[in-house]
C-alpha cells in the first residue's frame, strides 16, 4: 500500500528546513535528536485549498508552541498519515503514537507537538478549519487520538488518503478536486464516530449533534431560523441557545458559517467555474446579492469574485521541493 518511490533531490538542512515548514505550514519550533546531521525532503500537491505533502527526514522534535500560535495565528487543520517510523502527536491533553498506516489530526490554532525518535517517511494533509462541519471544541475532542489502519473504519478511510496521495498529481482539476472533497467526507465520518462514542452519555451533546445535522441538511433554506430549528427539536429557542452557548458558539453565527463555507468551497470547484455567484449563494440560503458579498467579504477579506480568481487552479505538481536560500526566498516574496 506504500509503495512511493524516495524522494529525490537535495536534502534540507536543519536551518533551511525551519524555513521551509515555517512558509508550507505554520512557524514551528525544529530539533534534531541524535548526533548524526539533520536531513529532510518533501514534495508537494495542492488542489484547491488541500494541500498533500509527502515528508521524509531523520529524527526531531518539531513543536507549535503557544508564542508561536501567538505570533502566527493559523486556522490551518494539518492530518499526519504514517508511512514509515513512529510518530508520537501530543495536543489538547492526549498523546498518539502512529504506526505505519495510522493516522490523526491536530489543530494548528492551539499548540501541539511532534516527535519523531528516527527516521521517518510520512504523508501530511492540510486545509482550512472550516472544511470540518463541527465546532471547535468539538474537534479539540478528537485532536492527537490514533485512528490505526487495523479498525473497521481505518481499513477504508486510511487507504483512501494513501491512494489520495498517489493519484492527485495525475487528476487535476474538477476531478482532482472531488476526490479531495470524498477525502474529507471521510474523514468527517471518522472524527464523527469517535465523538459520538461519548454521545449516549451525555444527552445535551446529543441534542447538539442532532441539531447541527438538522442545520446542515436544510442549510439551503431561507427560512432557517433558531425558532424553525427550535421547533423541529421540540425544544424553547432559549433552550436551543443555551445548548450552543455551552459550546462557545450561537445559532445564528454557525448558520452563517456553515452557509459561507460551503459558498467558499463551491467558488473554488473548478465544476463550478461558469455558475454565477449569485446562483451559488442562494443555493446555500443567501438569497440577498449585496447582503452575500459584504458577508463574504468581512469574513475572508476578499469579495467573492475575487476569492474565486484567487483560487482558479493550476496543474497539479508533486516535484519535490529543494532547500531554498534566503536571498530567493526574499525574491519569491516580493513577486507575490
Amino acid at each position: 500500500m506504500f509503495d512511493f518511490p524516495p524522494l529525490e533531490g537535495a536534502a534540507f538542512g536543519i536551518a533551511a528546513w525551519r524555513r521551509e515548514v515555517a512558509a508550507s505550514f505554520v512557524p514551528l519550533d525544529v530539533h534534531p535528536l541524535g548526533d548524526g546531521p539533520f536531513w529532510a525532503r518533501s514534495s508537494r500537491t495542492d488542489v484547491g485549498e488541500v494541500s498533500v505533502f509527502r515528508i521524509e527526514h531523520s529524527a526531531s522534535i518539531v513543536a507549535r508552541t503557544p508564542k508561536l500560535v501567538r505570533r502566527s495565528p493559523s486556522d490551518l487543520i494539518k492530518v499526519s498519515l504514517q508511512l514509515e517510523g513512529e510518530e508520537l502527536v501530543e495536543q489538547d491533553g492526549r498523546a498518539a503514537l502512529l504506526h505505519p498506516g495510522d493516522l490523526a489530526i491536530y489543530d494548528t490554532s492551539r499548540p501541539y507537538s511532534l516527535r519523531f525518535e528516527g527516521s521517518t517517511s510520512l504523508l501530511v494533509f492540510t486545509f482550512p478549519r472550516g472544511y470540518l462541519d463541527i465546532p471547535r471544541d468539538e474537534l479539540a475532542a478528537v485532536t492527537a487520538t490514533a485512528f490505526p489502519l487495523e479498525s473497521p473504519l481505518g481499513r477504508v478511510v486510511n487507504p483512501f488518503f494513501v491512494g489520495l496521495a498517489h493519484s492527485l498529481t495525475e487528476l487535476p482539476g474538477a476531478n482532482g478536486q472531488r476526490l479531495a472533497r470524498t477525502g474529507l467526507d471521510l474523514l468527517m465520518t471518522l472524527l464523527s464516530t469517535q465523538l459520538q462514542q461519548g454521545v449516549p452519555r451525555d444527552p445535551r451533546r446529543q441534542l447538539l449533534h442532532e441539531m447541527l445535522d438538522s442545520i446542515d441538511g436544510r442549510l439551503e433554506d431561507p427560512e432557517l431560523s433558531p425558532a424553525t430549528i427550535a421547533s423541529a427539536h421540540f425544544i424553547s429557542t432559549r433552550h436551543l441557545h443555551a445548548v450552543f452557548a455551552e459550546h462557545g458558539i450561537t445559532v445564528a453565527g454557525w448558520i452563517r458559517e456553515r452557509r459561507l463555507e460551503h459558498i467558499r468551497r463551491d467558488l473554488a470547484d473548478a465544476a463550478l467555474a461558469d455558475v454565477p455567484i449569485a446562483r451559488i449563494a442562494a443555493r446555500w440560503g443567501l438569497v440577498n446579492p449585496a447582503h452575500f458579498s459584504r458577508l463574504f467579504r468581512t469574513t475572508f477579506g476578499q469579495s467573492p469574485s475575487e476569492y474565486r480568481s484567487a483560487t482558479a487552479l493550476e496543474p497539479a505538481s508533486s516535484a519535490p521541493r529543494p532547500p531554498v536560500l534566503a536571498d530567493e526566498r526574499r525574491t519569491a516574496s516580493s513577486l507575490r
